[in-house]
Order: structure tokens, then sequence, then C-alpha cells
């Protein structure tokens, strides 16, 4: 497991000495920045306070309001939907492709209408989309692209970094994520304006360099605090070795697994190559996968569907209304996305898990999906 360097500590410890200046310049966010756009390979980033807070500076940017609709896959979480309510606007939730993370693009095309301004793509468990083909389509309909890269730092397509093939890119750094720094996120572009509006929004739409134009807009409080950014650079340093370890952890599980017939390895496609920020079982389709993965979340094996209860975004109460199109359409099935989560066991690995962790987890998963059979095999000797 890699650790932070020497150095990053004495500066930490410096920084944290002294009292904070809050007239100063916030050079560790612009120092943050700038390492994100060099490792990236993109002109901008912006440093935010979450995730979420980076969603929503994308679609404010974007001048996402009322009467607005963005397509966001029905395979996703509730935080990657909400900010689109926060603007007003109105999420449309698109199935997947059956057994994949990627859109079903005949549900995508039905979905779009007159009032569609940007698709969401989010690259859940790290999976990537077939970029090409996304950027294509919206390019053909006229509509902006905001990746939802938040699972996915390190993950490429063709070579390139997933989070920098849209207008804006947006990740979270939050305890858990592969870069992190206990809260925070940030947001990637090659288009200084859309970056530009990033930073006013963050600040309460406050200008800096120009007081007399401050304020001419609503903005928020999502500014990272100096300290987290300090950490961020050390973790942008160490994030190789970090990639390599969950690569290595990644890989001497599934290796464990191999065996087991009821298991089989999400499949990537042959230009995608992920950062396993989940590791993506499936499982067999007679096997009631959804209690397996209560049972594992309740013997310390976390994983999506088990622990957090995911299933189609649309489905959450928080949606009920928002989710209703301005032309009175109600959130339609996504029954795709819905038998892709009675199937997956995407489990959640952290980062100091070894071999002895790693062992005991697939010991308790292979005994899970034993006694399940055994529990199904009863069920039909006594219907029988």
């Amino acid at each position: 497991m890699p650790h932070v360097p020497d150095d990053i500590h004495a500066e930490m410890a410096e920084l944290l000495s002294r009292p904070p200046d809050p007239f100063a310049a916030p050079t560790q966010t612009l120092a943050f920045e700038a390492t994100l756009a060099e490792y990236f390979g993109v002109k901008e980033a912006v440093a935010v306070c979450s995730g979420t807070a980076a969603l929503h500076c994308a679609l404010a940017a974007l001048g996402i309001g009322p009467g607005d609709e963005i397509l966001v896959p029905a395979l996703s979480v509730v935080m990657s939907a909400v900010p689109i309510v926060y603007q007003q606007a109105t999420p449309v939730f698109v199935d997947c492709q059956p057994g994949r993370v990627d859109f079903d693009y005949q549900d995508l095309k039905r979905k779009t209408t007159v009032r569609t301004r940007a698709i969401l793509p989010v690259y859940l468990w790290g999976c990537s989309y077939t970029m090409q083909r996304l950027l294509d389509y919206a390019q053909h309909q006229s509509l902006w692209v905001i990746e939802d890269a938040c699972q996915a730092h390190g993950t490429m397509w063709s070579s390139r970094y997933l989070g920098t093939w849209g207008h804006l890119g947006c990740f979270s750094m939050r305890d858990g994520k592969l870069l992190s720094t206990g809260e925070g996120g940030f947001l990637l572009t090659n288009h200084p304006e859309l970056a530009q509006r990033c930073r006013s929004f963050r600040s309460h739409w406050a200008n800096p360099h120009d007081s007399a134009h401050s304020y001419e807009r609503l903005g928020h409080n999502y500014r990272l605090a100096e300290w987290q950014a300090l950490l961020g650079r050390a973790q942008v340093r160490i994030f190789p070795t970090t990639l390599a370890h969950r690569r290595w952890q990644t890989e001497y599980l599934l290796t464990r697994l191999a065996d087991v017939p009821e298991v089989e390895p999400y499949v990537f496609a042959p230009e995608e190559i992920p950062n396993y920020f989940s590791p993506v079982l499936l499982l067999r389709e007679s096997l009631a996968t959804r209690r397996i993965a209560e049972r594992l979340s309740a013997r310390g094996v976390r994983n999506s569907v088990g622990t957090f209860g995911l299933k189609p975004a649309g489905e959450w109460p928080v949606f009920r209304e928002a989710g209703q199109r301005t032309d009175g359409a109600q959130i339609t099935p996504t029954p795709n996305a819905a038998a892709f989560l009675e199937r997956v066991l995407a489990l959640i690995l952290l980062p100091q898990y070894g071999v002895a962790e790693l062992d005991a987890l697939i010991a308790t998963i292979i005994m899970t999906i034993e006694e399940e059979i055994r529990h199904a095999r009863g069920t039909r000797s006594a219907t029988a």
C-alpha cells in the first residue's frame, strides 16, 4: 500500500502550524489544480469540496436549468442525478445494454427530446462506456457531455483517461476513492471558459480580479481546504502505485475465484484499461444474488447491492417527482439495469487489504455461495 511522501508530511506540518490567513492566495489549491491538469493531460482542473459539487458546478457552468432534460443512466447512484434536480432540471433515466454498464443506445435515442441538453454518463465501478460512440451521438444531437468519473480515476479508453473525453469530467475524492483527500472533488476540462464558470460557481460567484462583476449570478461555497489540496498533490504523486496495488488486489481475487463455476468476471472491452475501483463479478442467473450480496455485507464483505441496496436510480423516492418529464411522462422501466443488478456482485476493497484480508474475503464469498446453493436445493426438494 503506497504511503504519503515524507516531504509532504513536512509541508503539511508547516501548513498546520500557522494560523490560516483568509486573505492569502489559495496556493495549495492552485498547485493541486496544476498537478491534476498535467497528470490527466487537460488544459484546466478545478478543485471543489466533493464529487457532488463537481457535478453541480458542471451543470451550472453549462447553464442547465428549469425545463431542461439530462440523459443519465439508470445504472448509477443517487448522487449522480441529484445535482440535476438542484438545477431544477429533469433527470431522464436511460437503460443499459444487457450485461453491460454502457448505454442501451436505442433507449438513449428514444428518450432524447427537443428539451434534452446533455448526456451524463456514469462510470459505475470504474467501468467505461464506448466513448467514441457516445461522443458521436452527442455531437449529432448537439448535446453537452458531462462525465461522472467519480469512481473512474485512472480508467482509460483507447489510452485516454475517462473524465477527459467530454466537455467536463467530474471526480470525487471521498474516502475509499483511489485518489482520496477524505472529502473533496475536482473537474477536468479543455475549455477555459467553462473552468472559469466552475471557479466562480464554487465561491459564491465572487470575482477576486474584478469585484465590480462579483455576485452577478447565484453561486455556492464549494471550495476545497488548503490542507486537502496539499494532500491531493501527494495522492497524485503516488497514484500510479495506488492503481498498481488495486490491480494486484483484483487479479489476486479473480484468480482464486476462477474455479468457482457460479462466478464470472465482468468482461471489459479491448479498448478499456479499468482501474478496478470495484471488482465486478456476475453470479449465475439461478442464484439469488441479492440475498447473497446482503449476507456477504452482514459478514463484512461490503458490496454495492448488499451494503447500499443499489437499484435502478429512477426507483429511489427522491426522483418520483423530479423524474417526471415536462411533457408529463413518468419514469420508464429500465429492465436491463434491473436484471444486471440482480446478478452483479461489485465488491468494495480497501487499500490496506493484503493477502490475508483477501483470502478471508474469498473464503467468505465461496462459503456464502455454497450456502445459497444448498438452500436452493433444499427448497426444490421440499416442494417436489
